[in-house]
């Protein structure tokens, strides 16, 4: 047991039993009162309280304290006892941010510019060490290789997810397999995506026999379906 739960303990044994001993509390009890009832909060506690300041005696069971900030930035002190008297007391709580770290990350970048569709190989590429923490960026060669620019793109600059096109379980203007389960029977239907789509994305799809634009669901490369629940 430290000092500081030590001191406490005594000081709220001596409220309880001695009170005819004390006809008034100090600041500096005070402020040992509020900090543990912060700690029992689960708070870290900042509050400056003048050691000499005196208030009238107060039962435990007559004092009450609050979080009127509802941060634990400002306490309510309040006694509700034969003298009664109340103050509010800042909570100086710590708000400084730690320091972001950042790791050295191997990304790649254009050897010289390129515009937008260009299907990136290897020579078009150099190593830039970056330091960030921003998983935004590429560091893996294989998932940039064969890959086309969506946009016009300088050299020297760290290639990103998305200045590259995605591989697409169902890109646009494919021909797809519309399937319809509809209790025992199956509709089977051709169809051409109208837009790019992974796997449970929905997306839209014309159906070739009559023209009609539905909203289905990717279930791979061929086939979508009417209805998630399919899946």
């Amino acid at each position: 047991m430290n000092k500081k739960i030590r001191n406490i303990i005594f000081f709220l044994v001596s409220l309880s039993f001695t009170p005819c001993l004390s006809k008034t509390i100090s600041g500096k009890d005070l402020q040992l009162i509020i900090e543990t009832w912060l700690d029992n909060k689960g708070q870290s506690s900042n509050i400056e309280i003048l050691e000499d300041l005196k208030y009238p005696f107060c039962k435990d069971s007559d004092l009450i304290i609050n979080d009127i900030s509802r941060e634990f930035k400002l306490i309510k002190v309040k006694c509700i006892g034969k003298n009664p008297w109340q103050f509010i007391v800042r909570n100086k709580k710590n708000t400084r941010q730690k320091a972001k770290s950042y790791s050295v990350l191997k990304t790649f970048a254009l050897k010289e510019n390129l515009r937008s569709g260009t299907i990136i190989k290897e020579e078009n590429l150099i190593e830039l060490s970056k330091k960030s923490n921003n998983s935004a960026f590429i560091t893996n060669k294989s998932e940039i290789l064969g890959k086309k620019l969506k946009r016009n793109m300088n050299k020297n600059i760290a290639i990103q997810f998305n200045d590259v096109e995605q591989d697409w379980l169902i890109e646009k203007n494919s021909i797809v397999t519309i399937v319809n389960n509809k209790s025992s029977i199956t509709i089977k239907e051709s169809g051409i995506a109208l837009e790019n789509a992974n796997f449970m994305d929905k997306l839209t799809v014309k159906n070739v026999k009559s023209g009609k634009i539905l909203q289905v669901y990717a279930k791979n490369e061929k086939k979508v379906i009417m209805h998630a629940k399919q899946f």
